[in-house]
């Protein structure tokens, strides 16, 4: 399989906008026509809901591509973008999720689960992590050959699509997105380790989320990771004592109108903030100048005046005794 190019056809805030567009249901079917940014459309040629099969681990996402190059029976695409969805409060396979494979790293499912809603978990069962990336590669990339993959999601979703960027050595832009480097196969780690995400994968995060920036314990990153604006969305009590920063709404108008985020320390701030220093800098300076200039005329004065008082107590001097 030949590298993925860059994705050409989406803007970060594309990717944030279908990040949050893969929560709804009614866009998990082929063919779901959905409205981006600035006009733009996107068509689903690929959806997946796990929990209407026997895995039942609550992944769920979409392929999209533009509705003008959107065909019903295309074997293949140029571009395409995959949508993870993230935690679902309702899901417990979610919370299994969070739990084992995000949090503490662990690629298999700890225990039995049967909860009243009818979700069973059990050891060793597929994790939506393995689910997404078979997903990816047979139902995706196999079957479409496309030269340009890309991956996005919020949360849980982010993390799954950062998994898949690192395995399929493909491109991803995520939002507040855990990092699960310690379920990454060998192969896909030594990847991370070496750089090779460092300009692929990109992850977007508040600096009080907990989630976003949970990096399992010091694992290392997939790709960088950027603090953005938040902006002024009032969360309830609750979710400021556990996620605050973490909800997709905090993200919500924290965009250039080029697509690009708002960061929490946009260069023009590093630059105006460095013109500050420079200015404090050559004041100090000319203070230290202006010190040693003093310092030099003083040490003249005062060999002045020894001089003079040596002469005038000397031999013949005015003060001579």
């Amino acid at each position: 399989m030949s590298e993925f190019k860059k994705n050409t056809i989406a803007t970060d805030e594309d990717f944030f906008k279908l990040s949050s567009d893969v929560y709804n249901d009614e866009f998990l079917h082929k063919g779901a026509s959905i409205e981006g940014v600035n006009g733009q459309t996107w068509r689903v040629i690929e959806s997946i809901d796990a929990d209407s099969q026997k895995v039942k681990n609550g992944l769920e996402a979409i392929a999209v591509v533009p509705a003008d190059k959107y065909d019903e029976n295309a074997t293949h695409y140029d571009e395409i973008i995959l949508a993870f969805r993230g935690t679902e409060p309702n899901q417990l396979a979610d919370f299994e999720t969070d739990i084992d494979q995000i949090t503490f790293g662990i690629k298999t499912h700890s225990k039995v689960i049967t909860p009243s809603n009818s979700q069973t978990i059990k050891p060793d069962s597929e994790t939506s992590f393995d689910t997404g990336l078979k997903w990816a590669k047979n139902d995706i990339v196999a079957k479409y050959n496309p030269s340009s993959l890309h991956t996005t999601g919020h949360s849980k979703g982010g993390a799954e699509a950062d998994l898949i960027a690192a395995e399929l050595d493909c491109y991803a832009t995520t939002y507040a997105a855990p990092n699960p480097y310690r379920i990454l196969s060998p192969e896909a780690k030594r990847r991370v380790d070496e750089g090779k995400m460092d300009n692929k994968a990109t992850d977007y995060t508040h600096e009080n989320d907990p989630i976003g920036n949970h990096t399992q314990f010091g694992a290392p990153l997939i790709g960088k990771q950027f603090t953005v604006r938040q902006n002024d969305t009032k969360e309830d009590f609750f979710t400021r004592l556990t996620m605050d920063g973490h909800g997709r709404d905090t993200f919500k108008g924290s965009f250039h109108s080029n697509g690009s985020p708002i960061l929490k320390l946009e260069p023009e701030d590093i630059i105006k903030q460095a013109k500050k220093i420079q200015t404090l800098s050559n004041r100090l300076s000319d203070i230290a100048k202006n010190i040693e200039e003093f310092q030099r005329r003083e040490a003249e004065a005062v060999q002045k005046l020894k001089s003079q008082l040596k002469y005038e107590t000397g031999p013949g001097g005015k003060y001579h005794l």
